[in-house]
């Protein structure tokens, strides 16, 4: 999930990535807006009258392919609806790759889905993250399960942007296509890449936010598939101890900055004002008064001290601090950088400039 305020160009990052599949040939797509039901009928292929004519050969085997759906949503409220507990349950239980999937009488016909295989991409702000998700959905499994990339605007202003060159295209569909024709089976670990693994499962140490807890323990389910996609994506169907240290180097990065994705959800009481003050405090260069703050937030609060309740809690808390700059005192954020990993567990030149920076 891209995670970031409107602005910051989410989904037109997401654009390329689709224009790029859907050249090389993928088609699988959920739509845009569906409810729970349509999304299980699409993902359906075979009533239960169709299913008892297959052969118990043929459902033991892996010559029918799984059944595909690919979660591509700019706009992911549209997608899942606003605190649609069962939706999400349901999604959860279909990403974790079942055998099977039954879904009794739907629409006067019984559901039958082979091997459900389900990716999610989305794009979200804070705010309407806590609308799309409830609160107690952290604990279910659906956030665990979900890598929240945060991004801020840039800054950067192109009147006319230029377009991609025209040979970078072309071999990125290339690459995709063989891809999706010649990298098919079990990936393999190589040997020497066991011990890098273990060490990286045994050192991590889990993000110091509670609503990381059940992410800290799929953290390693993360990691094997952010190395199978390094290995796939350099034609290999197996990995190795560079993309191990590669594939770690990602997952943390994107956690340093996955308690700012989420921002304030999932919190205490006005969490969505506690958000909206952080997001605006991170744009700023200079000290921003109670005053200054009260006129963002004064829309989203009954009184002023509850402003200066959540000031002190957000200090008590680290988050922000009280500086003086230029004659003008106030609050800004405070970024605290832990580092939490032996630096030969970590490839930093696999990062860009821009994410080592971050």
């Amino acid at each position: 999930m891209l995670m970031g305020s409107p602005g910051a160009r989410k989904g037109t990052a997401m654009k390329a990535g689709k224009m790029l599949l859907r050249a090389a040939g993928y088609n699988t797509f959920a739509a845009d807006a569906v409810s729970k039901e349509m999304f299980l009928a699409d993902m359906g292929r075979k009533e239960d009258q169709e299913l008892e004519e297959l052969s118990l050969e043929t459902l033991v085997s892996d010559e029918e392919p799984c059944t595909e759906s690919y979660v591509f949503a700019e706009e992911f409220n549209d997608f899942i609806g606003q605190g649609d507990i069962l939706f999400i349950t349901r999604l959860t239980n279909l990403w974790d790759n079942l055998p099977e999937f039954r879904h009794p009488k739907l629409h006067g016909k019984s559901v039958y889905i082979y091997k459900p295989t389900v990716n999610i991409f989305g794009a979200n702000t804070q705010q309407n993250l806590a609308l799309a998700i409830p609160s107690e959905a952290i604990g279910n499994g659906f956030c665990s399960r979900m890598l929240f990339i945060h991004g801020d605007p840039t800054g950067k202003k192109i009147t006319f942007p230029e377009p991609a060159l025209a040979e970078t295209k072309d071999w990125l569909i290339q690459r995709l296509m063989f891809i999706r024709k010649n990298m098919t089976g079990q990936v393999r670990i190589e040997k020497e890449a066991i011990p890098i693994f273990d060490r990286i499962y045994k050192e991590f140490r889990p993000i110091d936010d509670h609503r990381f807890a059940h992410y800290s323990q799929r953290r390693f389910t993360h990691l094997l598939k952010i190395c199978a996609i390094i290995a796939v994506a350099n034609t290999r169907m197996y990995v190795t101890a560079e993309d191990a240290i590669n594939g770690n180097t990602v997952l943390s990065a994107a956690e340093r900055r996955m308690p700012k994705a989420l921002g304030e959800f999932g919190k205490a009481r006005n969490s969505a004002a506690t958000s909206t003050i952080l997001e605006h405090l991170h744009k700023c260069l200079i000290p921003q008064s109670p005053t200054d703050l009260w006129k963002i937030v004064s829309k989203d609060l009954n009184k002023f001290p509850e402003l200066q309740e959540i000031l002190l809690n957000l200090t008590k808390a680290d988050k922000v601090q009280i500086v003086k700059i230029a004659g003008k005192q106030g609050y800004l954020p405070k970024n605290i950088v832990e580092d939490k990993w032996d630096t030969s567990l970590l490839n930093m030149d696999y990062l860009t400039q821009e994410e080592q920076d971050l």
